[in-house]
């Protein structure tokens, strides 16, 4: 109950910082009209964007794969609402026989443009995850869900004039080392992609 109040609140609490710094301040000057239709110049960017990220492994040892697309909306130039979703898929080939877990879940994330291109993300995620454990002897596989917590730092990376690469350094704050998580350690890179309709 503690946790889903977590989530609920860091929610919550990324929601209205969003729509009160979105309300951008009388700047005590008019602006100019818009140009007149036809004198060559770009349209508004749509606010609406897409991408994604693909993660692959293969050795002796593990095969992994992942999948995590994104669709997000920009609220304004500085603030980025969007989800992900996610499918990961291991196969350890050091049992007998191979062990295979799946993860499948999503995640609610925002993003503020401090100094473009630097932004600073949040991010709730929660994902029903497998993981191993010794039952009389053999390893078997156990379902849970997991909700994670991050904040962090980001990096975007223009790659023309509709696209963009993303890198998120983010800390897990529900991260506990002496619980099961589907994460190895409580920091996270995350590399995506992104392009506008």
């Amino acid at each position: 109950m503690a946790n889903f109040r977590s989530v609920a609140f860091l929610f919550l609490s990324l929601l209205v910082a969003m729509s009160l710094a979105g309300q951008e301040e009388p700047s005590g000057r008019e602006e100019s009209p818009p140009p007149p239709q036809g004198t060559g110049s770009p349209p508004p960017p749509d606010p609406w964007f897409v991408g994604g990220a693909v993660g692959l492994a293969f050795g002796d040892e593990v095969n992994y794969i992942e999948f995590s697309p994104i669709a997000g909306y920009r609220i304004s130039r500085k603030f980025q609402l969007g989800a992900t979703l996610t499918f990961r898929y291991r196969k350890d080939k050091r049992f007998e026989p191979d062990l295979s877990t799946t993860d499948v879940g999503g995640s609610l994330f925002g993003r503020y443009f401090v100094l473009d291109p630097i932004f600073l993300q949040v991010e709730v995620e929660r994902l029903n995850w497998e993981y191993l454990v010794i039952v009389d002897d053999d390893y078997v596989a156990v379902d849970s869900v997991y909700t994670g917590l991050y904040a962090g730092i980001g990096y975007s990376l223009p790659m023309g004039p509709n696209a963009a690469m993303y890198m998120s350094f983010l800390w897990d704050f529900a991260y506990d080392s002496n619980e099961p998580s589907p994460n190895p350690h409580p920091w996270l890179i995350r590399i995506g992609y992104g392009v506008v309709f």
